[in-house]
């Protein structure tokens, strides 16, 4: 390490240990407010550590760093240390995932752009901190929830005019784009990126959220051609469309709709036709199935976990491990991403199809691990009829993904990639049905008896009766996705 930077270390350090004392100080002997002091120290730590490119030459110390405060942070959560900077009027964990997305960024950013890893924390440190200082002390707010927590309109609000002026003046400062106009446009696709994020935050998972995807936003924009930054803006318009819609027709609840704006930003604004023909297959037609014998699947609902319109986590579980796929596609550029991208729809395509259809089947459906009948909506129950389902739905996807795949890179046509498709999908759904018959947690009624994915049925808590508590029906399908892809994989290497 240069002399200059151990000196700029150790003076930094000096800093963030002042500012956490003096956040103590204020809440235990001078009568501050706790959530005062919490976003004192979170502000001005922000605005520290957005800084560091400006005074550090090597990036390790700030990764190092970094790492090291993500440690010290949640063992101070969980050992209830620290009060000023943790408890606020809600369990967060935002402190955790702060020094994480900043390691993520200088790894990613040091190097080459610094400005957009100074706006990204700069936008979680003023414009996150001005979303909550207004939406608390407004006296008449509006309030709305798209994801598992309350947020003000007012605060969403702030958030995006904070966002928007930081990202401008940075660019207008820096003379990074000369028009006025290309600026504004940038500015705003990366505050509307932000409000969304933000507005769907769980326990500080902003966080997280916020800077490393303010940062896809701005690098993708500063980094292609120009045509290609309004392509991209088409595709967020077209995602904000998508979800809007969705939303009116009661295929997605508020918080599905959001997470299907953020996932669609993905998929259309960098991946394309090549990506976005396959997902919509999936979703419209998924959607589209789950509307058919909705009487018959009424007797299903107290049974299944999650029915009817898709929520923020079911989107996140089938399409988040795709959208990462459309990621790795843009920053390493090969076909084999999006293989393994279709792999994943493909297993989660083949699991709804089969959940979808079986739940039509006349016959009792068999137990996965031993062939046993067992009563229609069981964990675990396999048809003959749902198997097909799976089969089919598997079967549309991998022939939709190898039709649209990329025309710019290698494409994938051949009966090899086909079938390494089709496999992974069909072989995912079984798994997911492996899984839910071993490790998904399952309830009985305390009132009714029956059996249930549930933790509240007949108006009452069920008791947990096995599997794992935190294994639930969302977790299973990121699951089997996983397993999905690891499967492409596997086919692709040994074929």
């Amino acid at each position: 390490m240069q002399a200059a930077d151990l000196n700029n270390l150790i003076l930094f350090l000096f800093f963030i240990v002042l500012l956490i004392g003096t956040a103590e100080i204020l809440r235990r002997w001078m009568g501050g407010s706790q959530e005062f002091s919490r976003k004192f120290v979170h502000m001005a730590t922000g605005i520290l550590v957005a800084l560091t490119p400006f005074f550090f030459i090597s990036k390790w110390p700030m990764v190092i760093l970094g790492l090291l405060f993500a440690i010290v942070d949640y063992v101070a959560i969980k050992m209830g240390w620290l009060k000023g900077m943790h408890h606020g009027r809600r369990r967060s964990y935002g402190t955790v995932f702060y020094p994480v997305s900043f390691v993520i960024l200088v790894l990613l950013l040091w190097d080459q752009y610094r400005l957009i890893l100074v706006c990204a924390m700069l936008i979680m440190a003023l414009a996150d901190a001005a979303a909550a200082i207004v939406g608390e002390n407004i006296k008449h707010p509006t309030v709305f929830q798209v994801g598992s927590e309350q947020k003000s309109l007012q605060g969403s609000a702030a958030m995006f005019v904070v966002s928007l002026i930081i990202v401008a003046v940075a660019l207008l400062v820096t003379s990074t784009v000369p028009s006025v106009l290309h600026i504004v446009w940038i500015a705003a696709a990366v505050a509307i990126f932000a409000t969304v994020c933000e507005a769907v935050s769980y326990q500080g998972s902003d966080n997280l959220t916020v800077p490393l995807g303010c940062a896809l936003i701005m690098h993708y924009l500063l980094t292609q051609p120009v045509a290609e930054g309004w392509v991209f803006t088409i595709g967020m318009g077209l995602a904000i469309l998508v979800a809007f819609v969705s939303y009116r027709v009661k295929f997605l609840t508020p918080g599905g709709a959001v997470a299907t704006m953020i996932l669609g930003t993905v998929v259309f604004g960098i991946g394309r036709w090549a990506f976005s023909i396959p997902i919509l297959t999936f979703f419209v037609l998924s959607s589209l199935l789950s509307r058919v014998g909705k009487k018959r699947k009424k007797k299903f609902a107290g049974l299944i976990e999650k029915s009817g319109a898709r929520d923020l986590w079911q989107v996140a579980a089938n399409g988040g491990l795709a959208g990462m796929m459309v990621l790795l596609w843009y920053f390493f550029g090969h076909s084999f991403w999006y293989l393994l991208f279709a792999g994943s729809l493909a297993s989660v395509t083949a699991d709804t199809w089969g959940t979808e259809i079986g739940m039509l089947s006349r016959s009792k459906p068999r137990f996965i691990l031993n062939f046993k009948p067992v009563p229609a909506g069981t964990s675990g129950g396999i048809s003959l009829l749902g198997t097909s389902g799976a089969a089919v739905g598997a079967l549309i996807l991998a022939a939709v993904s190898v039709i649209s795949s990329p025309h710019h890179s290698s494409r994938v046509l051949g009966w090899k990639e086909f079938s390494i498709i089709f496999f992974a999908g069909l072989i995912a759904s079984l798994f997911d049905s492996f899984l839910g018959a071993t490790v998904q947690a399952k309830y009985r009624c305390t009132v009714c008896g029956k059996e249930t994915e549930k933790k509240i049925h007949c108006r009452h808590p069920a008791a947990f009766v096995e599997g794992y508590r935190w294994i639930n029906n969302d977790v299973v399908n990121v699951l089997a996705a996983l397993f999905g892809i690891g499967l492409a994989y596997v086919l692709y290497t040994a074929l």
